[in-house]
């Protein structure tokens, strides 16, 4: 059954089968009317098997009967190759004959006359959702949301702290993944011990925990987070054994009943980022003066987490060109977004991604600077067929299977072909396990997308023994100064010899002069970028280039 004349639909099913608890995949073959089922879906379903025969009208019969008309409807449009929102929900009966809400986003395939012939889709199920994480116990972050949107309401003035352990990682690596959950286990028991009454606990995201109260003031935050450093430092200790590990914090106050609630969890968030990798674990405040950033507050998070949610208003795009290194001549660009809105005028990315990319609207952005970009270049790319477009892929884009679908979607849509795309992975991918991140950049390969990788040092060169990589981006923080800076200028010789005898192209970023440009080309790169070739402009200025005009 696996083989022969089922090949096609399970290599479609492979590319699109990331599933977990609650995420079902299966793709349906319009011609044979026959569907294939994750098996976590066929258990849960309560199906007849991985492979479904007269499958329209079998899962059609476990839809409510008051949500089927609506959803056949919907399957109808989609078939036609109408616009419809890619998204719709409904609800279907599991095996115990209980009705749960599925949220489901598909994309049809079609055949070389653009016949529909496969319809692949993604089921969400969000009548699996425990208001409780099951390793601590503790609720988790949807009913601290809740919580402080109660709170605002009765216009409460709180602080929310979070705390996480800046390489738990490396504790599950040294000791075990039930080691680790014993350690977040402990850890929530000291949390809930030291708040008693003074505030509530939750499991957030990963291996964040959060305390929210309203009585304790900034100082006493202090205190109680030097309390939880000194535990997870000197008296944390598993089945006798001590385990001493460092933990990072942000918190942040919430006096602003017009904030929204995800605005501040955001906030809080990146704080927490903040201290994790910029200040080794020390308390972070957000509004405080340590952000390095006067800009960061509240009021802007707000704003542009609001842009986002209102139609990516105040957003825009502007691309850098890239040249090459033996002649001279354009060979590529990226894109770089930019938010501007009053009050606050034009605001640097650096001023609003760092903490946006810790927000779930930031899928939304990214997405929406993929398409437009994509659009922005098609002339070009039409023009100049191997000229290619640099994008960096978000976190949230990665970290989400139904990337795929969009992506393919986006491509779709904009006709733009996927060979002169390429995604760049970034540092925050460092977040994702390694086996999730190669499974999502296989299937951007499988697309023709080539793969990007902003190299900062030599750590970041460790994805390529595991990633298949095409292009290298030595950052500007290796290259500045690299005149004067003895140590980036071996480093950088370093790097770039590894990539050109594994046939990596490489891109020589941050050149500004004559001089830089000159010394880049002393190194085996492909390609240069920098102000010196152009700074970022919109498109219509980008085309009036020199360069572009050569």
């Amino acid at each position: 059954m696996a083989g022969g004349s089922y090949d096609t639909i399970n290599r479609i099913f492979d590319t699109f089968a990331v599933t977990s608890r609650s995420r079902y995949v299966f793709v349906y073959d319009m011609e044979k009317n026959i569907s294939r089922w994750s098996l976590n879906a066929v258990d849960y379903f309560g199906l007849t098997g991985e492979y479904v025969y007269n499958a329209s009208t079998v899962w059609d019969n476990r839809i409510h009967p008051d949500d089927r008309e609506n959803y056949n409807e919907y399957l109808t449009a989609v078939y036609a190759g109408k616009k419809v929102n890619p998204n719709i929900e409904y609800r279907a009966k599991n095996k115990n004959g209980e009705y749960v809400v599925c949220s489901c986003r598909g994309v049809v395939i079609k055949d070389y006359a653009g016949k529909p012939v496969f319809y692949a889709c993604s089921i969400i199920n969000k009548g699996i959702v425990d208001n409780n994480d099951p390793i601590t116990l503790l609720p988790n972050h949807y009913e601290m949301l809740n919580h402080m949107r109660q709170l605002k309401l009765q216009k409460k003035i709180y602080a929310i702290l979070m705390i996480t352990f800046i390489d738990f990682g490396d504790i599950n690596r040294r000791y075990g993944y039930s080691i680790g959950n014993n350690i977040l286990r402990a850890t929530a028991k000291k949390l809930i011990a030291e708040c008693a009454d003074r505030g509530k606990v939750y499991r957030g995201e990963g291996t964040t925990l959060a305390v929210i109260t309203d009585t304790m003031d900034i100082d006493e935050i202090k205190k109680f987070y030097g309390v939880m450093r000194a535990f997870t430092r000197e008296a944390l200790a598993i089945n006798g054994k001590k385990v001493g590990a460092e933990i990072g914090g942000g918190v942040i106050l919430a006096a602003d009943f017009e904030v929204d609630e995800h605005s501040i969890y955001t906030s809080a968030k990146y704080a927490l980022e903040f201290s994790k990798t910029q200040r080794h674990g020390n308390l972070i405040i957000f509004h405080n003066d340590e952000l390095d950033n006067k800009k960061s507050n509240i009021d802007l998070v707000d704003a542009v987490r609001n842009s986002v949610i209102n139609g990516m208003d105040g957003f825009y795009l502007e691309y850098q060109p890239i040249v090459s290194s033996v002649d001279g001549r354009l060979v590529g660009m990226e894109v770089f977004v930019r938010w501007q809105k009053e009050p606050f005028g034009a605001v640097s990315p650096s001023e609003f991604v760092p903490w946006l990319e810790q927000d779930q609207v930031f899928y939304n952005l990214g997405n929406w600077i993929l398409e437009n970009a994509l659009k922005d270049c098609l002339e070009i790319r039409m023009n100049k067929k191997d000229f290619y477009l640099c994008v960096n892929l978000a976190f949230m884009q990665l970290e989400r299977s139904e990337f795929r679908t969009t992506l393919i979607d986006i491509l779709r849509k904009t006709g733009y072909p996927a060979t002169g795309l390429c995604l760049e992975l970034t540092q925050s991918s460092r977040q994702l396990s390694m086996e999730h991140l190669k499974s999502q950049v296989e299937f951007l390969k499988s697309c023709g997308v080539r793969i990007g990788l902003d190299v900062t040092d030599f750590a970041s060169l460790d994805y390529v023994r595991h990633l298949p990589i095409d292009l290298v981006n030595i950052v500007p923080a290796l290259t500045d100064g690299i005149d004067k800076n003895m140590t980036n200028k071996y480093v950088i010789e370093t790097i770039t010899s590894f990539t050109h005898r594994l046939h990596i192209r490489t891109c020589f970023t941050g050149i500004e002069d004559e001089e830089t440009a000159q010394i880049a080309r002393q190194y085996p790169v492909s390609d240069l970028m920098g102000y010196f070739y152009g700074r970022p402009c919109r498109i219509d200025d980008f085309k009036k280039l020199e360069l572009y005009r050569k």
